[in-house]
């Protein structure tokens, strides 16, 4: 997946600059106005602020959003063994391994990916292009990724790399995954992947929080509706800063941080915590997730 430019709003979604003024003692429900560029739109809070160290965003705090869940994971009950992590709960291991992977990742011997101890893949089905066009594209590996990792006894999940600009090209995203698709059924959810970019001719750079909100939505909304489990791959500056989470907050989360144990402060079902991972059976570096069985058990 790509990497992140960094979106920091005037307004931002129930985000405040670190300041002495900031407190955590007002547990009365508030409404927060956010301005963007053209509209604007009303988030409701608890009132609460809450000083997160993000590992990519520094210290911050943020206004604590009302009605979504919170992050209840105890960072002291992960284990990281030589290849993967793992996560317990009163001695229980409550977590499966991942990876998600695109074509770029070349060929695959499965049987040695499942022998090394991954439960389940996330593919890249595919993606909208960048430019005005914004043409819509399939990943030329990933039927045979489907086929052959479900052969090897692992569940299968995907992704698709979203440039929506509208609640239209969000719908017809994930139509064009169930065409893509046909009668194939996944284990684990389809996920929408939308992403700042910042660079070259990216059609989200002005996208506002409402739209990237809505395109969101529509996108989960018609995935489910079409047979699928949805969720919300973002990383950390999205989800603080972009997206109105209480619009969302049925929605599971895979949650992007590269760090030792993960530092969001609302709930992930899934956290891929590693882009250079290294995995038999796969020459590239490999994307690394864990999956939360206690939070959303998808088998």
């Amino acid at each position: 997946m790509k990497k992140y430019t960094a979106i920091f709003m005037a307004m931002a979604l129930s985000v405040c600059a670190v300041c002495s003024g900031c407190s955590s003692e007002s547990s009365e429900v508030v409404e927060t106005t956010q301005a963007t560029a053209s509209t604007s739109t009303t988030v409701k809070t608890t009132g609460q602020k809450i000083s997160i160290n993000d590992s990519t965003l520094g210290e911050i705090w943020i206004t604590e959003l009302e009605g979504v869940p919170i992050n209840k994971l105890n960072n002291d009950n992960f284990t990281t063994d030589s290849n993967y992590k793992y996560y317990y709960e009163n001695g229980k291991l409550c977590s499966t391994v991942g990876i998600d992977i695109s074509s770029y990742s070349g060929d695959v011997d499965w049987k040695a990916v499942k022998e090394s101890g991954v439960d389940f893949v996330i593919v890249r089905l595919g993606g909208r292009g960048y430019g005005d066009e914004g043409a819509l594209y399939t990943d030329d590996k990933a039927l045979n990724y489907i086929e052959d990792a479900a052969k090897a006894g692992l569940k299968v999940g995907g992704y698709f790399f979203s440039q929506a600009i509208n609640t239209k090209e969000a719908e017809e995203e994930a139509e064009y995954i169930k065409d893509f698709l046909g009668d194939i059924k996944l284990d684990y959810p389809v996920a929408y992947d939308w992403e700042i970019i910042k660079d070259d001719d990216a059609r989200t750079d002005n996208v506002t929080a409402e739209q990237a909100t809505a395109c969101a939505r529509a996108f989960c909304d018609k995935v489910k509706e079409l047979g699928y489990t949805p969720m919300l791959y973002s990383p950390s500056r999205e989800l603080y800063f972009k997206y109105d989470l209480t619009k969302l907050a049925d929605i599971d989360i895979w949650y992007c941080e590269y760090s030792y144990t993960p530092t969001f402060y609302y709930q992930f079902s899934m956290w891929q915590y590693s882009s250079t991972g290294k995995v038999d059976g796969i020459d590239a570096d490999v994307d690394l997730n864990i999956c939360f069985t206690d939070i959303a058990n998808y088998d």
